[in-house]
């Protein structure tokens, strides 16, 4: 046999060891693929579900939220009503109660008046200004 002869067995070899590496990797990335695909075809199996349930769970926040919003609205109508009650109400009763706090004070006034006038003032006492 001839050198080159050996040299051409040679690449021979390394090109069929070459191909049954590949072949080795090909079966590993389809191994992969293939339980990469099982482990999406999961997730999607289980995803949709929840999404379902997830845009009913929305659909019935909303409706409350829409509830929520009339009672709010409703709350705020009574508020302003009482309010303006309230201020009908210290309009209406503040004043003449004013009035009448003021009539007794003049009147208490005037019975102490009346009354330190009757009765002489005591004595040893003086009275005293301050400087």
């Amino acid at each position: 046999m001839s050198l080159l002869a050996i040299a051409w067995t040679i690449v021979a070899f390394l090109v069929g060891a070459l191909v049954v590496v590949l072949c080795v990797v090909m079966a590993n990335l389809f191994r992969v693929l293939t339980s990469t695909k099982d482990l999406i075809d999961g997730v999607t199996s289980q995803t949709v579900p929840l999404l379902g349930e997830v845009n009913t769970t929305v659909a019935m926040v909303n409706q409350e939220l829409v509830r929520v919003d009339g009672i709010l609205a409703t709350a705020e109508g009574v508020s302003a009503s009482v309010g303006g009650m309230v201020n009908t109400v210290s309009a209406t009763i503040s004043s003449p109660l004013v009035k009448l706090s003021a009539f007794a004070y003049g009147l208490r006034k005037a019975a102490g008046a009346a009354s330190s006038d009757d009765q002489p003032a005591p004595r040893g006492r003086r009275s005293r200004r301050r400087r």
